[in-house]
């Protein structure tokens, strides 16, 4: 019996259960499949696989490089794509977010034996892109780390980032809500994500982004912040806001 644990995101649940039992076969009997991207999220934060395979052609709002781009945010494990597609199109997507490696349909057993074995072999050998992930992020190029100088009037206001609730595009212009007061900027929301660090910030919403901090409560729809203030969640940013937070659910 092999340790490490392998997740399936496949929506043909008898190509998922296929690919499961040439993994029990090979000897891998930790597996779990997901047939959606929020059971594929949830799966993440409950079991941390060690290698992902992939459809890439998953129904719902977020194919599976859509999808795969919040995976690598959540869990340091290789991604496989499962495909039948060779667009070239959707291989330069693909590529963008560094897959370990591509099985295209149909497949057979010597083929899921070749990609796993080499795959967690390099896993193995290789050291945590997680440990490199954190050295990296608490290297700032700024010297202040803990707040932004916002240009108000005639001066530079230092501005907490605990003391921001969230941000607003209006237009050419964006409006950031904070504690003590709120700042009209001549700004796109890309260049403020660009200012934003990504750990404490995320956009939910073409027109919002949110201090994750400062959340009271949410839904599928809209978020409820500690200053009252409620923010809709765009459908196609849902997932990659679940993926940011610790949940608890009933099942």
């Amino acid at each position: 019996m092999k340790e490490e644990r392998i997740l399936i995101v496949e929506d043909d649940i008898s190509i998922a259960e296929n690919i499961q039992e040439i993994l029990e076969l090979l000897g891998y009997v930790n597996t779990d499949i997901a047939n959606s991207a929020n059971q594929c999220i949830k799966i993440i934060k409950k079991y941390r696989p060690d290698l992902i395979f992939m459809d890439i052609k998953l129904k719902g709002d977020k194919d599976g490089i859509e999808l795969g781009e919040i995976v690598k945010q959540m869990v340091d494990a290789p991604l496989v794509y499962v495909t039948s597609y060779s667009d070239p199109t959707i291989i330069e997507r693909a590529k963008r977010i560094n897959p370990a490696g591509f099985i295209v349909k149909p497949f057979n057993t010597n083929d899921i034996h070749a990609i796993v074995e080499i795959v967690l072999y390099n896993k193995r050998t290789k050291p945590s892109t997680e440990t490199a992930a954190v050295s990296t992020s608490s290297d700032s190029p700024f010297l202040v780390t803990d707040a932004v100088f916002i240009k108000a009037d005639n001066a530079f206001e230092r501005v907490s980032y605990e003391d921001i609730y969230y941000v607003e595009a209006n237009g050419n212009m964006v409006t950031i809500f904070t504690k003590n007061r709120d700042y009209n900027i001549r700004k796109s929301m890309k260049e403020i994500e660009e200012i934003l660090p990504s750990q404490l910030f995320l956009r939910v919403q073409k027109s919002f982004i949110v201090h994750l901090g400062q959340i009271d409560s949410f839904n599928t729809k809209e978020i409820t912040l500690r200053s009252g203030a409620m923010v809709q969640v765009g459908r196609q940013y849902y997932n990659s806001f679940l993926a940011k937070l610790s949940t608890i659910t009933e099942s």
